[in-house]
């Protein structure tokens, strides 16, 4: 499929650059901060501005244009436009174990396909405390790999094989999000549509397959406050 590198440098880009996702132009300037001390007080303002727009959008309907990546704007929009509500949780359905073998099986030839992806991608998991996970067209998780730490407190927000992670379910993220945009995508901490996922930093990227149809997808989550 050739999307391992795409995930590794949509990771690496989210958690080293604090600024290249707050607009759409290149950033001289933060991404060449040299000391770790002013990136993290850069990425603090960053989150600051974030948690703003938040309360700008939802709180009172204005458009943060400029401050949150158009991709991120147009998915709040679109959960809105579904009825979820930004103040509830994700409406979580975990499937049985005999449900999971069997939502899995339907899914054996994607799930053999990608796991020279998935393996090439453990290793950076591991060592990022992250994990690395692929869903299948509808955007439930079939198999997590990686950090066991982080796997334990993903799952305590529903980051875990058979769940749903398409927006309809679970707000804006990278695996629905990506879904739905056809292309790459980075979501970080606030711009999670539901509050709890704050606490995720994401990449996702398609899996097409020969027909153009969305096979699955394919992304690696780690901890939002990891730089």
């Amino acid at each position: 499929f050739g999307i391992r590198q795409v995930v590794l440098d949509a990771t690496r880009k989210t958690r080293s650059d604090p600024c290249n996702r707050r607009n759409d132009g290149e950033c001289n300037r933060c991404c060449k901060l040299p000391h770790l001390v002013e990136d993290r007080l850069m990425s603090a303002i960053d989150e600051a501005r974030l948690r703003a727009a938040r309360q700008q959008f939802f709180a009172h309907g204005d458009l943060p244009e400029g401050i949150v990546p158009e991709a991120i704007l147009k998915s709040w929009q679109r959960c809105l436009a579904q009825g979820l509500d930004v103040s509830d949780l994700a409406a979580i359905e975990p499937l049985g174990a005999g449900e999971l073998r069997e939502l899995q099986q339907r899914s054996d030839l994607l799930r053999h396909l990608i796991r020279p992806e998935i393996a090439s991608l453990r290793a950076e998991a591991k060592q990022t405390d992250s994990v690395v996970i692929v869903t299948d067209a509808q955007g439930a998780v079939l198999d997590a790999v990686g950090s066991v730490e982080f796997a334990g407190q993903a799952s305590a927000v529903a980051l875990r094989p058979g769940v749903l992670w398409n927006e309809a379910s679970t707000g804006t993220n990278a695996i629905g999000t990506a879904m739905v945009e056809r292309r790459p995508i980075s979501v970080h901490g606030a711009e999670h549509f539901f509050e709890p996922h704050r606490m995720l930093a994401c990449a996702a990227a398609p899996i097409i397959d020969p027909y153009g149809r969305l096979a699955g997808i394919l992304d690696m989550s780690g901890h939002a406050s990891v730089q």
